[in-house]
């Protein structure tokens, strides 16, 4: 009588945690864990297994790529190593903005035990974040509640942790990326190319710059901007202006330079400074290097040589037509 009691209570408690682990639609013939967690593909330190790290500012975004895994039949415990479709979820537990590429909660049908997918996932922090504040990014390999038609976490897993038997490591369906906000970069700066090569014979050759606000959190600001050059190529310039940038990103401008009269490999330099219009004044300058070289290109088809083309092209095509009209006399 003992003994059934026994397995009575046995029943009652393990039971239960069975038909949830199985619920219905959620199939267990693969095995999901992640080859490949945050950082080991974008070449950053990570741990194998445990949890990685990762720093953000207010309003920035960081893409990491992940690789979601069927175990391979080799890896143990043994069991659960078919086919079968799974799924990427990724959630932040202080609700930051995430996307993932291709999408998350998407079913993918892995053919056998050893197959896997890359997914990047892109994590943006919110602008009402501060200095020192954290957040937690969990990613999970789940399975495809046929039933329900979506991805479904709460299917649970075959086996958690797999192992790999060839060095004992633990892979899990679950990996968690910390993430630390720090301070947000500099929120002007200006940015140009590193040599510009201009066309000899050309009057007027535009030389970019760009003038960014790095912060993406940071309103659109007006900044004022004056461009001068050396004189090497055409009159020296010296222009002042005004720009509108819109917060996070850049707006280009341009010194002209009148390279018409100026002599091959000539080299000019031209030095911006650009500032905030309000207070705190902020300010940023760099140089860009200018190079004059002859045209790479010849005109071919110009208006003369066209109406040349076109003049033989009639002559040839009257030269056959009499041709055949003296055969047929």
């Amino acid at each position: 009588m003992r003994k059934i009691f026994l397995l009575a209570c046995l029943a009652l408690v393990f039971l239960p945690g069975i038909a949830m682990a199985q619920t219905k639609g959620c199939g267990w013939d693969g095995d999901p864990s992640f080859r490949y967690g945050w950082n080991s593909l974008d070449k950053l330190p990570f741990n194998q297994p445990g949890p990685d790290y990762a720093d953000i500012y207010a309003g920035g975004s960081i893409t990491r790529e992940i690789g979601p895994y069927n175990s391979a039949s080799t890896w143990l415990p043994s069991g659960c190593k078919g086919m079968d479709t799974l799924c990427c979820h990724v959630w932040s537990k202080g609700g930051w903005t995430i996307n993932g590429n291709p999408a998350l909660d998407q079913a993918v049908i892995l053919p056998g035990p050893g197959y896997l997918w890359y997914q990047n996932v892109t994590i943006t922090a919110p602008c009402g974040v501060t200095v020192c504040d954290y957040d937690t990014v969990i990613a999970q390999v789940a399975y495809w509640n046929t039933f329900l038609g979506a991805c479904d976490p709460a299917c649970g897993d075959c086996h958690d942790p797999n192992i790999r038997p060839t060095d004992g490591l633990k892979y899990y369906s679950k990996d968690t990326l910390i993430i630390h906000v720090v301070e947000a970069p500099p929120a002007l700066a200006v940015f140009q190319d590193t040599l510009t090569l201009v066309a000899r014979g050309q009057s007027q050759s535009s030389v970019p710059f760009s003038i960014c606000i790095q912060d993406p959190c940071a309103p659109s600001t007006e900044y004022a901007y004056h461009i001068t050059s050396r004189g090497h190529i055409g009159a020296p310039i010296n222009t002042t202006n005004t720009v509108s940038v819109p917060g996070g990103d850049c707006k280009d401008v341009y010194g002209v330079i009148d390279a018409g009269s100026a002599l091959s490999c000539t080299y000019d330099t031209l030095t911006i400074i650009a500032w905030s219009a309000g207070q705190p004044v902020v300010y940023d300058t760099c140089v860009q290097v200018v190079h004059c070289i002859e045209s790479c290109c010849v005109p071919v088809f110009t208006s003369a040589v066209g109406a040349i083309l076109i003049l033989a092209l009639v002559l040839a095509a009257a030269f056959f037509t009499w041709r055949r009209v003296a055969r047929a006399v």
